[in-house]
């Protein structure tokens, strides 16, 4: 059984999302970015744990761009929303240059390998 590409928890003080599968394409990545701001719209959460550790990423780090130009251009509300996303150690280099392009372009995202430590900085944020 399959599951869809992010599911979702409700917490108290934030939204956990978990990434499933394979992203190989932006097409992907941007249908995934929609499921998850319409989630966080939907429950008004303002902070996300995203679990992308069993998330498998197969593109290019230069996607890491144009997913945050996508953001910039089709989901600017995302701006208000504090991220604290997980990676596997073989997605660093990925995650760095997300976290990167984000913080240039105005998005509150932080990349980390370890839950808790994401969880303990996520609740820390304003």
């Amino acid at each position: 059984m399959s599951h869809p590409p992010v599911t979702f928890e409700l917490h108290a003080q934030y939204l956990l999302v978990i990434g499933h599968g394979v992203r190989d394409s932006l097409a992907n990545m941007v249908d995934s970015a929609n499921l998850i701001y319409k989630k966080a719209k939907e429950t008004n959460s303002r902070k996300m744990l995203v679990d992308f550790r069993k998330l498998e990423i197969h593109v290019r780090i230069t996607e890491a761009f144009n997913i945050v130009k996508t953001y910039e251009h089709s989901l600017p509300e995302l701006r208000t929303i504090v991220v604290a996303a997980v990676f596997e150690p073989r997605h660093r280099d990925f995650a760095r240059y997300w976290h990167e392009v984000s913080a240039q372009r105005g998005f509150t995202i932080e990349v980390f390998e370890d839950i808790n430590e994401a969880r303990t900085w996520l609740l820390a944020q304003e």
